[in-house]
C-alpha cells in the first residue's frame, strides 16, 4: 500500500466517524424532540379537558341564571321557563319527524 492510498483510508475513516458524530447527534436530537412532542400532546390533551369542564360549567351557570328567581320577576322567569319548554318541544318535534 503507498502512501496516498493509506492517507486516503485515514481520511475516509475520519469522515466516516464524523459521519456517525453528525448521526448520533441527530438521533439524540430526534429522541429529545419526540419527548417534547409527547410532553406537548400531554399539555394539549389537558387544557382540552379543562376547556370541555370549563364549558360545561359556563352552560350550567347560563341555565341556572336563565332560572333564576328573584322576588319581582316570578312572571318573567315563568315566561322563560315556558319559552324554554316549548323550545325543547319543537326540538323534540323535529326529532320526531
Amino acid at each position: 500500500m503507498t502512501d496516498d492510498d493509506s492517507i486516503l483510508i485515514e481520511q475516509f475513516e475520519a469522515k466516516i466517524r464524523r459521519l456517525m458524530d453528525l448521526y448520533n447527534d441527530v438521533k439524540l436530537r430526534n429522541s429529545r424532540l419526540i419527548q417534547e412532542i409527547e410532553a406537548r400532546n400531554g399539555e394539549i390533551r389537558q387544557l382540552r379537558e379543562e376547556v370541555s369542564s370549563l364549558r360545561e360549567s359556563y352552560l350550567n351557570l347560563k341555565q341556572s341564571k336563565v332560572l333564576e328567581v328573584s322576588g319581582h320577576d316570578i312572571d318573567a322567569t315563568k315566561r322563560r321557563v315556558s319559552g324554554l319548554v316549548r323550545e325543547i318541544d319543537h326540538c323534540i318535534e323535529l326529532l320526531n319527524v
